[in-house]
């Protein structure tokens, strides 16, 4: 009996044994990106977890050609960038961060905010006028390059998701709870503006209350035009600066976080992989299912061009297009189409 136990030992020890191999993952890191700019095809810049930040100057085709960037923040959370230039660039981050480049995302140095609070998104229009915004209602705007910060808004305890400003006076800021807020002087006061194809019931004692949906993102390519991402596969879109919002088709109800305009083209994504596409000037969308191959959330997609894109997300995700979205190529992170390996899905 002992022998036939170790010859089964012996046996199975045998070479040419089938082995499990481990999926061999592309990976720039295996951290959450947020944030990613888009100067050029060839220069592109990520950013991160624990403070990271990665940049290409030659396209980024493969991880050999990005470099780590010492952000100076330690293991702090940055959320978004916002850059007036190919060399002048701020980003925000938890717990009041904001740290600010001259030389295009070579180095960074840290700029005082006067606020602990973690900011999420930040818009530059020049290099003194910037704003950035974050939770329980931040809003807090630099007149100098962000020598200096002082706030500019208070009034409730809501989160601030993104802000955009398309010159010295006019910008936007949207949040949770279906928060749309304008400024035509700069900041120094601020209109709540409605969407009525998303108001719900004000009396949440109501038996059919809901809450009003998160909203995540907001951009103008100009003071009358501007789009809004948000819950439930939410785009508002307006033609007036937001007088009226129009809640467009987006074909889906997952979460979406981004949304970039080039042209008549325009791109958006958000939970479980989702990508979708407009080729009319952001009138209508159509979902692209397994164009990225992924089933992790997006974060921030951007483009230098119609056709030179990038997409950034959960788990070290960074996808390339040099084709206007038509097909993307993943640079990091990990697909579902590894049918080897058996993993299916994420």
């Amino acid at each position: 009996m002992m022998i036939g136990l170790l010859s089964i030992v012996v046996l199975g020890c045998k070479p040419g044994r089938p082995k499990f191999a481990m999926p061999k993952i592309a990976m720039l890191t295996g951290e959450n990106l947020h944030s990613v700019v888009a100067f050029t095809p060839q220069n592109v810049e990520v950013f991160g977890n624990y403070g990271a930040i990665y940049r290409t100057t030659s396209g980024g085709a493969g991880l050999e050609n990005w470099e780590p960037v010492e952000s100076g923040v330690g293991d702090l959370l940055l959320c978004e960038s916002s850059f007036i230039d190919s060399t002048r660039g701020w980003t925000v981050g938890i717990k009041g961060t904001i740290i600010r480049t001259g030389d295009g995302g070579k180095t960074w140095l840290k700029q005082e905010s006067g606020t602990e609070k973690n900011l999420f998104s930040v818009s530059f229009v020049d290099d003194q006028y910037g704003w950035a915004v974050g939770e329980f209602g931040t809003i807090i705007h630099t007149a100098n390059g962000g020598e200096s910060w002082e706030s500019q808004f208070k009034g409730f305890d809501k989160v601030l998701n993104s802000v955009c400003f398309v010159d010295r006076n006019h910008g936007w800021v949207v949040g949770e709870f279906g928060t749309i807020l304008h400024t035509s002087d700069g900041g120094e006061q601020w209109a709540v503006q409605k969407c009525e194809a998303i108001q719900t019931e004000e009396d949440m004692f109501s038996f059919d209350w809901m809450p009003m949906p998160a909203l995540y993102e907001v951009y103008f390519k100009n003071k009358d035009a501007g789009w809004i991402v948000g819950m439930d596969g939410i785009i508002l879109m307006t033609e007036n600066g937001g007088s009226t919002w129009r809640k467009l088709e987006s074909n889906c109800d997952i979460p979406l976080y981004s949304i970039a305009m080039q042209g008549k083209r325009g791109w958006a994504v958000g939970n479980r992989g989702y990508y979708l596409v407009s080729l009319d000037g952001g009138e209508t969308w159509e979902v692209r299912d397994g164009v990225i191959k992924t089933r992790f959330w997006l974060r921030d997609i951007a483009f230098s061009d119609e056709n030179n894109g990038w997409i950034v997300g959960a788990r070290g995700t960074l996808a390339r297009t040099t084709d206007g979205g038509m097909s993307w190529e993943l640079i990091s992170g990990m697909t579902y189409d590894m049918g080897e390996y058996g993993l299916s899905d994420f």
